[in-house]
This record gives structure tokens, C-alpha cells and sequence, in this order.
């Protein structure tokens, strides 16, 4: 199952739009702003994205956000973890990486914090209400909740960041898994 597949990038892509550099030079940064509640999801996210061990992916688990995951990736690949990271509910930015080489707090930290504000964000509950027993379906439930919910008992209730929440709906629809949403209220 190719879970970046063009509706799945403009999902994760809603909020910038604007392309910066050649999707296929390896020039961005992936930084993680928020972790999410489970430290070893986490942690398997991170050695999925950096290709490295089991301690190097602890680590950067471990360190105070924001913290870089990987300076040296493609659009595609930042993309790409920027899906892993909030498949397991932390929220990951990825800009070029000589922004984040600069270290301009006065920038960074301004834009850190508009984008942990951002409505794509806010939390939102979700229902997974019935999941079909076909692979599909245990694969849309390991990569969105983690391979302790296969076979479990529905409806399942969670508090999710609402831009996970769009792309469990998209990809809910294409395997057969049922689930209801409640939009979070955007305004402040």
C-alpha cells in the first residue's frame, strides 16, 4: 500500500503549497516540534525515516523538541517522514536545510510555534468504528494507531492531531475501514 500517494502528499502538503527547491535535491531538513504519546512508535518512525539503529532513533526520541531529525533529505523523503512522524501523532516541520543550518531563532522559533498553533493541528476525536479483517485493514491500523490495536475491540476512540485525522478519513475510504471524525472548532 503506497501511502503518499497523490492525495495523501496534497493532505500533508495543505498548508504551504509553495515548492522551494527541486523536489529531487537532497537539501531539506525534517524537524520535529512535537512528540507524540508513544515513545516507541516514535522511536520506530524515526529509524523508518533515518535508516539507523534502533539507539541512534532513541536518542533523537529522547532530545527536547524541536530537534532535527535529518538535515539531508529530498522533498519526497521529508514528505514522507513528515507521514510517519504524524502517523504516530508528533508533528514534524520540514524546510531547507540551510534555514535550520543558520540557527536564526528569531525566525525559527516564531514559525515553530504558527504552525504548533496551526488548525491542522488542534486535536480532534475520531472513531474507527469497524475495520475490515483483510490486510488492508491491519495495515491502516498499525501505521494509524500501532500494531497493538489489530484485532481490537470497536468503536475505538481517539484524540488525534486534525491533519492525521484527514488522512485516516482519506485513506479509511480506500480500505473499507469505517470511522466518524469531529471537526475541531478553528476558531481562536
Amino acid at each position: 500500500m503506497n501511502w503518499l500517494d497523490t492525495q495523501t502528499k496534497d493532505l500533508l502538503q495543505k498548508v504551504c503549497d509553495e515548492k522551494l527547491a527541486p523536489p529531487k535535491t537532497a537539501e531539506f531538513a525534517l524537524v520535529l516540534l512535537r512528540k507524540g504519546p508513544g515513545f516507541h512508535r516514535l522511536a520506530e518512525a524515526i529509524m523508518e525515516i533515518n535508516q539507523c539503529s534502533e539507539a541512534e532513533a532513541a536518542a533523537l526520541a529522547s532530545g527536547q523538541s524541536p530537534v532535527t531529525i535529518n538535515f539531508d533529505l529530498t522533498e519526497e523523503e521529508a514528505l514522507w517522514g513528515q507521514f510517519e512522524l504524524i502517523s504516530c501523532d508528533s508533528i514534524s516541520i520540514f524546510l531547507r536545510s540551510e534555514v535550520i543550518a543558520q540557527n536564526d531563532k528569531s525566525y525559527l522559533w516564531p514559525l515553530f510555534k504558527k504552525v504548533l498553533e496551526s488548525s491542522e493541528f488542534r486535536p480532534t476525536s475520531v472513531s474507527i468504528l469497524q475495520v475490515p479483517a483483510t490486510e488492508s485493514g491491519d495495515k491502516f491500523l498499525e501505521q494509524f494507531v500501532g500494531k497493538s490495536a489489530i484485532r481490537r475491540d470497536y468503536p475505538l476512540r481517539l484524540l488525534i492531531p486534525f491533519k492525521k485525522a484527514r488522512i485516516m478519513e482519506h485513506w479509511a475510504s480506500r480500505v473499507g475501514v469505517q470511522i466518524k471524525l469531529e471537526v475541531p472548532n478553528t476558531q481562536v
